[in-house]
């Protein structure tokens, strides 16, 4: 035994389970970056403009007091809105060009339960409208029901 304690041939408790537990890890972290690598890669192969727009969610929410339920996203040109009481609202607000973030939520919405109200003074819609791309809010349109142009493929 020269030499060799009696510690020097037993294996330290707990060394093997590490092992284990940092290979689960490396495992779970490569199948997760494969999958959101996928959702990436299809999600520019649907070629949808709109996620630039997804930042601008917390807003939005806060926008309807964190009441309803997400709708849709949509990332439009001023130009090319769907519904007039949205042209309106951004009219109304300085807003005459560029590019803006309409984010919907439906539920049940009154003028005094939103910020920056704009059309009706309740619906079962709010189409909550951020400036493109600082995400600044500029307006949340209450509507009875959503433009058809808005409802595309971006609800769920």
């Amino acid at each position: 035994m020269g030499g060799m304690g009696p510690a020097a041939g037993r294996r330290r408790p707990g060394g093997q389970r590490r092992r284990r537990g940092w290979l689960a890890a490396a495992t779970v972290v490569l199948a997760a970056s494969s999958l959101l690598a996928g959702c990436s890669t299809l999600h520019e192969s649907l070629g949808t403009s709109d996620s630039p727009c997804y930042v601008a969610l917390p807003t939005a929410t806060a926008a309807v007091r964190q009441t309803g339920h997400f709708a849709g996203v949509r990332l439009m040109k001023v130009s090319s809105l769907p519904y007039a009481r949205l042209q309106t609202a951004l009219h109304d607000a300085g807003v005459d060009s560029g590019r803006v973030c309409l984010v919907a939520f439906t539920g049940t919405f009154s003028s005094t339960g939103v910020s920056r109200p704009s059309g009706r003074s309740s619906g079962h819609l709010a189409v909550v409208i951020l400036r493109y791309p600082d995400g600044k809010l500029v307006a949340t349109v209450l509507l009875r029901r959503l433009p058809a142009h808005f409802r595309h493929s971006h609800l769920g």
